[in-house]
């Protein structure tokens, strides 16, 4: 028999599975506490308020529990009752797992279909892409003497970085991405935002090093449905995280948008 954590005896109300009850009220608000589960259970409390407020098809619900039954494994209608139980779900959690995805999907379109393309533009050059190569030495003489070496033509890039480079880049014979344009050290992003390939600069500091540094390749970033999908997950995320703060504070959650 399982003792109360409050040592005292208490009616169990909370299921550990469907029809199993398990803790009582106030035993679970001692384990939400003492083991720092409460920005968990809020964040569940906000996505379960939002699923349960997005409509679908009749139809379309039961095609997506039917493809969500059958990748994982479960092709036949008479072993269904069977694999709840196993799983300690009821036909109802079915329902919410196997359409979750879409009904969020259908979520972020309505509510920010219309915006990702401006969140686009507003990340676009931190979605930016480059291909550069970089060299690094501690030693500003010598960075200069193979800035001009590189420079006339005298020696390969490569060939110097994985001679002569003091950071993990000489491994790849200096040639690093492609990769964020944002990423990197400040002195560097600068240089790259305004750069044209085969640019190469002249050695400056960043850090404790000397750098020379060459554009290879800049890949503009593009709105493709993965990026669209990225910048509506982004909004997403922000109203959400904003909606459980509020909620951990105890203040009162704004209407949610309205839903077709």
């Amino acid at each position: 028999m399982r003792e109360p954590l409050s040592g005292l005896p208490e009616k169990a109300e909370v299921e550990i599975a469907p029809g199993r009850p398990w803790l009582s009220v106030n035993e679970t608000n001692v384990l939400a506490r003492r083991h720092g589960l409460g920005p968990a259970l809020a964040q569940a409390w906000v996505l379960e308020q939002l699923l349960e407020a997005i409509p679908l098809p009749e139809a379309e619900e039961k095609t997506l529990m039917r493809t969500f039954l059958e990748r994982l494994g479960v092709k036949d209608d008479s072993t269904v009752a069977g694999w709840l139980e196993a799983q300690r779900l009821s036909f109802d959690d079915l329902r919410a797992l196997a359409t979750k995805p879409r009904r969020l999907e259908v979520f972020r379109q309505q509510r920010w279909g219309d915006e990702a393309e401006a969140r686009f533009l507003e990340r676009k050059l931190e979605l930016d892409q480059v291909v550069y190569s970089l060299l690094r030495s501690r030693d500003q003489d010598l960075a200069e003497e193979l800035h001009q070496r590189i420079l006339e033509g005298e020696d390969d890039f490569a060939d110097l970085a994985a001679q002569h480079s003091s950071g993990p880049e000489r491994l790849t014979r200096g040639q690093i991405g492609p990769v964020p344009l944002a990423a990197g050290h400040e002195s560097m992003v600068s240089r790259l935002r305004v750069g044209s390939p085969g640019q190469l600069w002249p050695p400056f500091q960043a850090g404790d090093s000397w750098v020379v540094l060459r554009l290879d390749l800049h890949i503009p970033a593009q709105l493709t449905d993965e990026t669209r999908a990225r910048m509506l997950e982004e909004l997403f995320q922000q109203w959400f995280q904003a909606r459980v703060k509020l909620l951990l504070e105890g203040e009162p959650l704004p209407a949610l948008p309205p839903l077709s």
